[in-house]
């Protein structure tokens, strides 16, 4: 919309010039040109209130868009520069919300694909788990015994890489939810040393958690997921640490944020892989030779970022420590 300013110059001359015929008495050119200054000014009013007007129409649909919701905001189909804006937001909205369908189209698709992969290949383990139970009362020699317990292993290991894969695979494509309460990270944490204990004890590792606290720290979060996020770690710990170490969890506490951290003294990693390790299927330099699938990590990032916090690794020696901070919401 092309909008004509009258400029203070212009005022100050048309004054000016009223003055003159007025000193002149040419009344009739006075007259005129005191209605024309009149006119314009009405005009300049006008134009400003209709441009302010067309302004707010277009902030009003770009709110909209940005809200992701239709476009209440009818299209006027004049030659004029808002009106075009206005049409572009609409196209561009109409375009973004059939994106968003499609990404959301695709997504429950993935979803799908991931139950059906998750059924076809549990149903299969569990005949096989089933089955082994079955051979496990029948068999008695040593050495048949022996062959047993490492198809057992192996079972077992299928079976927990493909639950990786399908969680890992879940949370690239962001279809877990997460659900956070006000509850107390030492209970959550403590969940998660229970299920690494035995695992612990067999190679003589002890787990201490150390709360330098003073009081609970309730913080919003989901305990299953966080527990898992935590179980990652000391799993990592305790698979990577050498026989009768000592692997500590701290739990402190600022304005800000509440942290976990867990420090072991294991092999640790290479100068420069802090964040690589975060990475789905990167497994550190030194691991070489080591059991893992490099998914651990990953989901655990993963979690603590749904959580709406981040996580730090600093190199150790020996060992490795790892932070995971949660934005702190209150303490009592």
């Amino acid at each position: 919309m092309k909008i004509n300013i009258v400029s203070a110059g212009a005022w100050t001359e048309g004054s000016i010039v009223l003055c003159i015929l007025a000193l002149r008495r040419e009344w009739g050119l006075f007259f005129g040109v005191l209605l024309l200054a009149v006119l314009l000014f009405c005009r300049q009013k006008y134009v400003g209130q209709v441009y302010v007007k067309e302004l707010e129409k277009i902030t009003d649909a770009l709110d909209q868009m940005f809200l992701q919701k239709e476009i209440s905001i009818r299209v006027e189909y004049a030659d004029t520069l808002p009106a075009k804006i206005l049409a572009q937001i609409h196209r561009i909205n109409a375009a973004n919300r059939g994106y968003q369908s499609l990404l959301q189209q695709e997504k429950e698709g993935i979803k799908k694909l991931l139950a059906e992969v998750s059924h076809q290949l549990r149903t299969p383990l569990a005949n096989m788990e089933s089955y082994l139970d079955l051979l496990d009362d029948e068999i008695r020699g040593v050495g048949q015994r022996e062959y047993l317990e490492a198809i057992k292993c192996s079972e077992e290991k299928i079976k927990f890489l493909t639950e990786r894969f399908i969680l890992a695979a879940r949370m690239e494509h962001k279809i877990i939810q997460i659900h956070k309460m006000p509850s107390d990270l030492k209970e959550t944490v403590a969940r998660a040393v229970f299920q690494v204990y035995k695992k612990a004890e067999k190679k003589g590792i002890f787990i201490e958690v150390v709360d330098g606290r003073t009081g609970r720290c309730i913080v919003r979060h989901d305990a299953n997921w966080l527990s898992e996020a935590v179980y990652n770690l000391l799993d990592n710990s305790v698979k990577y640490s050498p026989k009768n170490t000592c692997i500590k969890i701290f739990l402190r506490t600022n304005e800000m944020f509440s942290e976990i951290c867990v420090e072991d003294e294991g092999i640790g990693i290479e100068k420069d892989e802090e964040n690589k390790i975060f990475q789905l299927y990167y497994r550190g330099r030194n691991k070489a030779g080591e059991e893992g699938s490099g998914m651990g990590l990953f989901i655990t990032r993963e979690i603590i970022e749904k959580h709406g916090g981040f996580l730090k690794a600093k190199r150790k020696k020996p060992g490795l420590s790892i932070s995971i901070f949660l934005p702190k919401t209150g303490t009592s």
